[in-house]
This record gives C-alpha cells, structure tokens and sequence, in this order.
C-alpha cells in the first residue's frame, strides 16, 4: 500500500454555521480559562526567593546548632553513593546515584497536512493528506489511531523505558534520599561489553545502543518494524553538588513552607549557581505560560467571532476580508487584555504592590476632589472701574493751547482778563 492518502471532504453552507456556533461554546471556554490561566501564573512561587533564604552550612562536619532543626538549610560538597545499582536486565550493576534506561521501538508513525478552499455559496472543501514513516520511537501510536492502519501496524512494544535510582546517597557528611530529591540531569553512558550482560537476543550495536532484533531480518543499521534499541543515561557520584532541604541531624530531608511549597533538589555546582538555574526555570515558565495564556485568548475571541465570518462566507471574498479584519482587532484586543491581566493579577497577587497601589489610587482621588473643591471656592474678582475723567475746563484749556503756541504767562494773563475772566480764576490757572 502506499504510504500517503489523500481524502477530500466538502463541508455545507448550513453545516458550517452549525458548527462555528458550536465553536462558540469551545470560544467562551477557552477566553475565560486564560484569564484564570494567567492569574494562577503570576501566583506561582519563583522557588530561587525560597533557596536565597536557605541557611548555608558547611558540608565537612554535622551542623549541630538546635536552631537550625527543621529548617531550610543547603550545603554544597561531594556527592557520593556506595550502592550498586543496573537496570536488572542488562546494565550491569556500578556506582550509580541514577540509571535510567530508554527503550525505543521502530515503528509508524502517522503525520497529517490539511488544505481548505471556500466555495462560492459558503460550502468548503478540505484536502487531508496522511503521511505515514518508520522511525523510532519511545511511545509509538497505536495503529488503531491511525486513520489508515492497513499496512501500518505496530506490535506490541515488549519492553519498557525503566528508571532506577539508589536508596542512599550523601554529600559531604549529610545523607539524602535520592529516591525523594529532584536530581540533576543524567548524561549519556557510553556501552561496552564490560559495562552490559547480551541476553533475551540484544546485541550490542555500538558504543550508545543496543539492538534487539524482533522481526525477520531486521539489523540496527536496516531495522525492521517492531525491533528494539536500548540506550542509558546516568547520573554518577563523585561531582560537586548543591542540596536544598529540611536539617534532620546528619540528613537532609525534603522542605516544605507553610504554604506548601515543596524545596528538595540536588544540583551540580555551586549554591549561586543552583539559585540561578532555578531562577532561569522559573522565568522561562513564566513567559511561556504568558504566552499561551495570550494565545487561549486570542483563539478564544476568533472562535466567538468566528459565526460572522463563515455567514459572509457565501461570498468567499467577504469571509476573507472578515477574517483579517477580527484576526487583527482581537490580537490587539487580546494582547492588551493580557497585559492588564497580568498587571491586576501581580498586584493581587502581591500584598504590598496592592497596598502601594490602593494608597495611589485614593490619593489621586482626593487630590482630584479637593483640586475640584478649590476651583469652585476661588472668588470672583470685581470689576475694575475706570474712573471717569472730570468734566474739561474752558480756561485750563485755553491756558494749555495758549502755552502750546508760545505765549507767557503775562500775555495769557492779559489775553484772559480782556475776555471777561476774573483776577482770581485766572491767578489760580496759571499757579
């Protein structure tokens, strides 16, 4: 049989209202769900605050200060392990805080691609290619999944990918619980016949695997559906470590705060180093949820919107220009809704930015109504009055104009008295 299918599809006009209706529903929920998404993010405790309180003791000797009973302490040292641990089949046993053995099968897989054309009328028609390939893999699908399991069934895988872990471990003179406390990422073993015991059929392939052969003629350089490889990652003592954890005497057990917040990690390297690495965790979470939080939101808002596009679809160039237009207005909706989610809910989520901000608010409150209270209360002036210049008088008049042409005071004085003035007024003019 080939290993591609193609199936098209047409969808009715009615059907597809039908159905962008019911995408409402699905809409609503995930519009809502972001928002509650985004709040329980911003809540979530970054753990590197926790470790930065943690009692640094030294690993060389027992800490034996009653004070530091049951509290978060970390200490950095050598992590050993004395115990002897494999994977009970074919790893043989060493010096291993952890050993964890992969298991990948080869096996189908499944991959579809879908293209849709509007059709005038509102109907649409959608082309499904499903593509079918071997490779290997830790969890195959089930053939019955596959929307062509003819000729593309996988067996059973007969084996499992299987973690062992040792039950004691120290660093410094602290014991820990390597079965309880998060440990560091494992590292690749390389294989070799002295570190691995052939049986159930397994050969050893190379230096990273071995190969298991569970058909007919399969090799690991030609392998068949249904065959195994097997490889190992393990984390092995004798590094420098960081642990963070409660002090019980000489052990180091796991933390937990009041608010139930759990701290039991071992880390490589230094305390500093183990901080900045939780720290790093913590933000890449913080964003990527913000991310999908936004996401949930837009997809929200395009599935709630969504009715009025498939309707303009009876012309399909409508329904394009409809589509662009609410893709672009409910991203921009979408992203400031999320900012302001994650504002609110930093605040709400923090007692003293809270405070800071109710205490801003009601003060910009007050001052607006006491800025209002003043306009109202500041008095109108009173208008300036100009004062009205007294009536004009004849003989200051002539006196002035008189003057202006050059005469003394002598021939004014004459000129006035010839005119019918009297000694006195004239006398008073002239000064």
């Amino acid at each position: 049989m080939p290993d591609s299918f193609s199936q098209i599809t047409t969808t009715g006009y009615g059907n597809r209202i039908v159905n962008s209706l019911k995408g409402v529903v699905i809409g609503l929920i995930l519009f809502v769900a972001s928002f509650g998404l985004l709040y329980w993010n911003e809540g979530r405790v970054d753990l590197s605050t926790i470790a930065k309180t943690a009692t640094e003791i030294s690993s060389a000797t027992v800490n034996t200060d009653p004070s530091l009973r049951g509290k978060l302490v970390s200490t950095t040292g050598v992590v050993n392990s004395n115990q002897m641990i494999g994977d009970n089949l074919f790893l043989n046993s060493d010096k291993f805080i952890a050993a964890e053995r992969k298991v990948e099968m080869y096996s189908w897989k499944e991959e579809s691609e879908s293209h849709s054309q509007k059709n005038m009328g509102g109907s649409q028609t959608t082309e499904t290619t499903y593509t079918y390939s071997k490779d290997w893999e830790e969890n195959p699908t089930s053939s019955s999944d596959f929307k062509h399991p003819e000729g593309h069934e996988n067996p059973q895988k007969s084996l499992d990918s299987s973690t062992n872990k040792a039950t004691a471990a120290t660093i410094g003179v602290y014991n820990f619980d390597p079965q309880s406390v998060t440990l560091p990422n494992f590292s690749q073993l390389p294989l070799h016949s002295q570190k691995v015991t052939l049986s159930d059929g397994a050969t050893l392939a190379n230096d990273s695997y071995l190969f298991i052969r569970k058909s007919e003629g399969g090799t690991f350089d030609s392998p068949h559906i249904g065959d195994l490889r097997i490889s190992y990652q393990v984390l092995r003592p004798g590094f420098d470590g960081t642990i963070f954890g409660t002090l019980s005497g000489s052990k180091i057990d796991p933390y937990f705060d009041q608010n139930g917040n759990n701290l039991y990690r071992l880390f490589i390297g230094t305390r500093d180093q183990a901080i900045a690495t939780l720290h790093s965790e913590y933000s890449t979470l913080l964003w990527i949820l913000r991310l999908v939080g936004f996401l949930l939101m837009w997809f929200g808002l395009l599935a709630l919107f969504e009715p009025i596009s498939v309707i303009m679809d009876f012309l399909p160039i409508f329904g394009a220009i409809s589509r662009s237009l609410i893709g672009v207005i409910t991203f921009l909706v979408a992203f400031v809704l999320t900012i302001m989610t994650i504002l609110v809910s930093m605040l709400l989520h923090s007692f003293i930015a809270l405070i800071i901000a109710l205490v801003i608010t009601v003060g910009a409150i007050i001052t607006f109504f006491v800025i209002l209270k003043n306009k109202k209360a500041v008095p109108v002036p009173a208008p300036i009055l100009v004062p009205t210049p007294p009536p004009t008088n004849p003989l200051e008049n002539f006196v002035r104009e008189a003057r202006a042409r050059g005469m003394s005071n002598d021939q004014i004085h004459q000129e006035l008295l010839n005119s019918g003035w009297s000694n006195d007024d004239i006398t008073r003019v002239l000064g």
